[in-house]
């Protein structure tokens, strides 16, 4: 038929819908905040591929398949195979880059492992082959009088038993080998451990000898082109068919890709451990404090050796510390011989079209060596975008969840230009959005809702946006009416108003700037991506003020001073970091009033007949959690080969109490069915509750009454994650002079919650406190009172301030500023 079809699908909270989904197509899902889309899109039809990849495979690994548990839904036909590129804030290991998130690194390895030319350590000179008689005449006249042990490595950091090579080196004569530094006698049925790493060089024979040719001929076929001598002071000199200089007598092994590997013990800086920086990273309180850059490796990552071998000139490293789009320009213009050319050329090509993808995803400025921890979740999700796109699949149906996120409306154009490249490849395309151009731009939408939660999962309208504007219940269709848009909020006034001043911002690629923060007021800070917001906002302002206001030396960002700083008596980052790895983390408990239900529940008849405190409702403690599953409800699986999943237990049924702790009742509901409501439900169910129907009704208030009290925390998305942040800080009473720093708080939110969120906003600055956020929807943009915006690019070519003041000041700039011209476009309505 051409279609995705599902039937009977009733997943959480959606309501029995049959739906078909036109394949080879943009489709966006799209409906307000809790309606059902990621629901659809992810526990649906990326649940349901991955379990028929499952199907496809070796017998032994569909035992699987019992733990992931079948979606709710009838019956899903026309499912292509699925990948599936999540909003996840990026908590990616430092140890991963752009360069390898992408797969240029791999490419990189293999061309330098191949084509790569050589450089002693000592002199730098450039090493070439050379041939036995050469090495056999260098060892003759260094050892021709010195004892020394011949040394052939057979294995270089590598797991398992190894035990049919130890029996087969043992077979072919070898007495002796030297495994992991340590000399063995080899015997039969030696066997290692599969767990570590292990080095396995065997004993060759020992020199002086009067059958040297024999001898270094034999090492040399043992050693794949390469041998070690080891004198009796332990000190080692390396030989190999692949180079060794005249001038310091210093040898290099045969090149591996490995050896470029800063994950591999071949690869990495010894001194860092293949992390580029020494010290401590984390500390107790898990703040990153100071730490340096490696002073042997440079910030490299990898061992001296790797980055003495160059391509066209340029080490490794000299290349992945440029951005994408001057990496690009240097790779072009190398120059390979026609022997080197079958080699070079498909691998150079690979580089260069992700390297090219990653530039028409807006994210030129970005280094291949940048960390991925360090992205934003924006950039995180196009760079795996970027990944995607480089892999040329054809046939697949790939699932986005808000690929807009972090991006610029400027750049919106490239990101959907990239989706359609998707498409046109033959791949089907659903992509969870609230962005107004990319609804636009589908080829079909899907709207869900009308509301959310329970009052969501239904397809309110599916079609063009002709076709939602025709039908009354979408919200979607009626704010895409194309009508101008009106300014909501009362503008403060900022002109006289006192002021936190940052002067002489150089951290990342701020220009030596000084920037004004008004006190007291709500305040947008914009620019392209790369334009240097997080280094302006987050790395000088919030981690400053934070060591100034708790009189600590946490890392923070390059200033020549803060000013005005003594005016605030805290300061509040609401970012995109998980507020709980395991599902023992629930709203609820986050935001502080898990407490005042248990002992809500602990005042019951029930209860205190039975002698039950207010810890034996929590699903932490032994005498109240089930025991099978110990309080998790879905208890964690190793998956082996896939990422862990959380399996429901099959005794409480994701319920995480025993019996008799359910057995205890507060108007008609347990704790765990109290556990099960939405926040939506929870306002009315305490109304009679004062200290628990308030925090209840602030999590409402930011736009997340759709989640349940219980809902685990890994389940969230970045934008849920931080609006439940934002709640927690409501709940406190406050006194004003607060500074709250936010990243996108509009991520995750359909454009008719955004002016919720507004007004709660607003409402902290009333309050006397300061508002920051970094933002690039221009429905908060045209409601602050003061808007700093960054650029006019982004990388090298940002760092600048752009303009100053008012959202109808910042509309004077339109001539050097995107912002602003993306800002008056939306203004009137297009």
């Amino acid at each position: 038929s051409g279609n995705i079809t599902l039937k009977g699908a009733r997943e959480h909270n959606l309501k029995d819908i049959d739906l078909a989904i036109p394949q080879n197509e943009l489709v966006v899902l799209t409906g307000v905040s809790g309606s059902g889309k990621s629901t659809l899109a992810f526990d649906i039809l990326f649940a349901e591929g991955q379990r028929r990849y499952l199907e496809s495979l070796a017998p032994y690994v569909r035992q699987y398949m019992k733990i992931l548990e079948r979606p709710d839904v009838d019956l899903v036909t026309g499912l292509a195979p699925t990948v599936a590129i999540e909003q996840r804030i990026s908590h990616s290991s430092r140890r991963s880059t752009v360069a390898t998130l992408t797969e240029i690194y791999h490419f990189l390895r293999l061309l330098f492992s191949k084509l790569g030319s050589q450089h002693c350590l000592g002199c730098g000179r450039r090493l070439t082959a050379q041939t036995r008689a050469a090495i056999v005449k260098q060892i003759r006249k260094r050892y021709s009088k010195k004892a020394a042990t011949v040394l052939a490595t057979k294995v270089f950091g590598r797991k398992g038993f190894h035990k049919e090579m130890l029996a087969r080196a043992l077979k072919n004569g070898f007495k002796k080998a030297r495994i992991d530094g340590k000399m063995v006698a080899l015997r039969e049925g030696l066997a290692l451990s599969r767990y570590h790493e292990h080095t396995i060089e065997l004993v060759i024979g020992r020199l002086p000898s009067k059958n040297l040719d024999q001898l270094i001929a034999k090492a040399l076929k043992e050693g794949q082109g390469s041998l070690s001598l080891m004198d009796r002071r332990g000190n080692e000199e390396v030989f190999s068919l692949s180079g060794i200089c005249p001038t310091c007598g210093i040898g290099l092994e045969q090149l591996d890709p490995r050896l470029f590997s800063f994950n591999s013990k071949q690869g990495a800086c010894t001194h860092c451990s293949g992390l580029g920086v020494t010290g401590d990273t984390e500390a107790e309180d898990e703040e990153p404090v100071e730490t340096t850059v490696c002073d042997k490796c440079g910030g490299s990552r990898l061992k001296p050796q790797a980055l003495a071998v160059t391509v066209g000139g340029h080490s490794i490293w000299d290349l992945v510390q440029q951005p994408a789009r001057d990496m690009f320009a240097v790779i072009k213009k190398f120059k390979f011989s026609a022997r080197q050319k079958p080699v070079a050329e498909p691998v150079v090509a690979e580089i260069l079209s992700r390297l090219s993808l990653l530039n028409q995803l807006g994210l030129s400025y970005l280094s291949l060596a940048r960390s991925g921890d360090t992205l934003s979740g924006g950039e995180a999700q196009r760079v795996r975008l970027a990944a995607q796109l480089g892999s040329n699949l054809t046939g697949v149906c790939y699932i986005l969840d808000e690929p807009t996120i972090g991006l610029h409306a400027r750049d919106n154009r490239i990101l959907i230009d990239a989706l359609q490249t998707l498409r046109d490849r033959g791949n089907s395309i659903l992509v969870v959005e609230h962005d107004e151009e990319t609804i636009r731009a589908a080829d079909t939408i899907i709207d869900l809702g009308p509301g959310a939660g329970q009052d969501g999962g239904r397809v309110v309208a599916s079609g063009t946006l002709a076709d939602l504007k025709k039908v009354k219940s979408s919200i979607t269709g009626a704010l895409l009416d194309g009508q101008p848009r009106k300014f909501v909020s009362q503008i403060r006034p900022c002109e006289n108003t006192k002021r936190l001043k940052v002067q002489g911002a150089t951290t990342n690629n701020l220009k030596n700037i000084s920037v004004d923060f008004p006190l007291g007021r709500l305040i947008c800070v914009t620019g392209v991506s790369g334009s240097g917001k997080s280094s302006l906002l987050k790395e000088t302002l919030y981690k400053g003020l934070r060591n100034r206001l708790s009189k600590k030396r946490y890392a923070a960002g390059d200033c020549k001073d803060i000013k005005g700083w003594h005016r605030l008596q805290r300061v509040l980052e609401v970012d995109h970091s998980p507020i709980g790895r395991t599902p023992r983390s629930v709203p609820a408990s986050y935001v502080g009033f898990l407490g005042d239900i248990r002992k809500l529940f602990s005042m019951t008849p029930a209860a205190r007949a039975r002698g039950y405190k207010p810890g034996r409702f929590s699903f932490n403690v032994a005498e109240g959690r089930c025991d099978a599953c110990k309080g998790q409800g879905r208890p964690k699986v190793e998956m082996s080969f896939l990422p862990d999943v959380y399996v429901l237990c099959d005794v409480c049924r994701g319920k995480r109490y025993n019996k008799e702790t359910r057995a205890v009742q507060y108007k008609g509901k347990n704790i765990a069915d109290v556990l099960e409501m939405t926040f939506a439900e929870a306002v009315r169910f305490f109304s009679a509750v004062p200290i628990i129907r308030r925090a209840v009704q602030f999590v409402c208030d930011v736009g997340l009454g759709y989640l349940c009290l219980g809902q685990p925390s890994p389940t969230l998305s970045g934008g849920e994650a931080q609006r439940i942040k934002l709640a927690k800080q409501l709940v406190k009473r406050t006194n004003g002079h607060t500074l709250y720093v936010l990243d996108e708080p509009t991520t995750g939110l359909h454009l008719a919650d955004i002016q919720r969120l507004i007004s709660v906003l607003q409402a902290l600055v009333g309050e006397g406190n300061t508002v920051a956020i970094i933002e690039h929807n221009m429905e908060i943009i045209k409601e602050a009172d003061y808007i700093i915006d960054l650029g006019p690019e982004g990388g090298d070519d940002g760092g600048r301030v752009v303009a100053c003041g008012s959202p109808q000041e910042l509309l004077k700039h339109s001539a050097r500023s995107h912002t602003a011209r993306c800002f008056a476009k939306y203004l009137k309505g297009r």
